[in-house]
């Protein structure tokens, strides 16, 4: 049991390193967003309420200067530990100043309440966090509009408004949630299967490189006793045969024809030695075949 949860604790480790650099290149392309879309806001500014435009741009530049900053941040060592903050800040900020605006406007009537479901949404797309971190920046959400609203002004009339606001601002929150858990759950799954998989591949390739050491060693095996059987059984072999020829006549017939068994007997070994030979030179790729 100790060794299955340090092997879980391990993945789980690894897992974490893994998020982390996802996360700071995901952070990075939410600072480009921020950078981005937060100026090109000046167009609705235009249309919305022309006579804020350039008061709406200043705030929309600072909400970029501040996106700026965290994309600098990211080049940094800080960048490692401070990732979650980090992604953190990069949804607050265009919040923070999209609820100043709508303090600056109509609070609860105004449309540029659209502009935090925006938020959340793209959060809900681009950031890997947790549920803890999802449920944070929801919360901030909704407690920066209600500020924004009572900054505005009484909220005498405006009920009917601000509920249906923050009905679906809180209907958004629990999609990002909801959604945030549920990915998260199926990229963790992914991973370690994913490094299981690694795993057994590296143990496959490691069984595999023994298994092929092994067989050299047992080609080697054979080969030498080959040869060391083969050279005594020669020498025996020889004389045998020397015997033959040259006092064949000599012996009786038992003798001769137990000679000839043992000649017999004895090429018959040989060639099976020979045999084993041929098939070490064929595993190691050295014979020759005519």
């Amino acid at each position: 049991m100790n060794i299955k949860k340090q092997i879980q604790a391990e993945v789980l480790q690894t897992y974490a390193n893994y998020e982390r650099q996802i996360t700071l290149k995901h952070l990075e392309v939410g600072c480009y967003l921020v950078m981005l879309l937060m100026p090109l806001g000046i167009v609705l500014d235009y249309f919305v309420y022309p006579g804020k435009i350039w008061y709406f741009f200043a705030l929309r530049l600072a909400a970029s200067c501040l996106a700026l900053g965290i994309w600098g941040l990211l080049r940094t060592p800080f960048s490692q530990k401070l990732h979650q903050f980090l992604s953190l800040m990069i949804a607050l900020i265009p919040a923070f100043f999209i609820c100043w605006m709508i303090a600056a406007t109509e609070g609860t009537r105004s449309p540029y309440y659209a502009g935090l479901n925006l938020v959340l949404v793209c959060v809900a797309l681009i950031m890997r966090w947790t549920v803890g971190l999802s449920a944070v920046a929801s919360l901030s959400t909704l407690a920066m509009y209600l500020a924004a609203c009572i900054a505005h002004g009484p909220l005498e009339g405006d009920q009917g408004h601000l509920v249906t606001n923050l009905y679906f601002l809180v209907l958004t929150s629990g999609v990002v949630v909801a959604g945030g858990n549920l990915h998260r759950s199926l990229r963790v799954r992914e991973f370690m299967l994913r490094y299981e998989l690694d795993k057994n591949k590296q143990m496959l390739e490691e069984s595999n490189r023994k298994l092929v050491e092994l067989d050299k060693i047992k080609s080697r095996f054979f080969a030498n006793i080959s040869h060391e059987l083969r050279t005594p059984l020669t020498l025996l072999l020889a004389p045998l045969e020397n015997l033959l020829h040259r006092f064949n006549r000599s012996f009786d017939q038992e003798t001769r024809e137990l000679l000839v068994t043992m000649h017999s007997n004895g090429m018959r070994l040989l060639k099976l030695i020979n045999d084993l030979l041929d098939l070490v030179r064929m595993e190691s790729g050295r014979m020759e075949i005519r």
